[in-house]
């Protein structure tokens, strides 16, 4: 095997850490991509016009 053993330590430990940072770097971009597909959908879906509900009076009382 070529190299002291510290090298093909290092080299392997870089090689893990690069494969971790890639892992997550794509995690993140990820969620970012999907944040902002949300945001825009909210941006552009025109809004609704609230009904007013007609369950809102308030009940009899019993016995009057």
């Amino acid at each position: 095997m070529k190299g002291s053993p510290r090298s093909v330590w290092l080299s392997m430990t870089n090689r893990a850490a690069n494969q971790a940072v890639g892992f997550w770097s794509g995690l993140f971009t990820a969620a970012a991509k999907r944040n902002q597909a949300a945001m825009l959908n909210a941006m552009t879906k025109p809004t609704k016009a609230k009904t007013r509900s007609k369950t809102t009076r308030t009940p009899k009382k019993k016995g009057h």
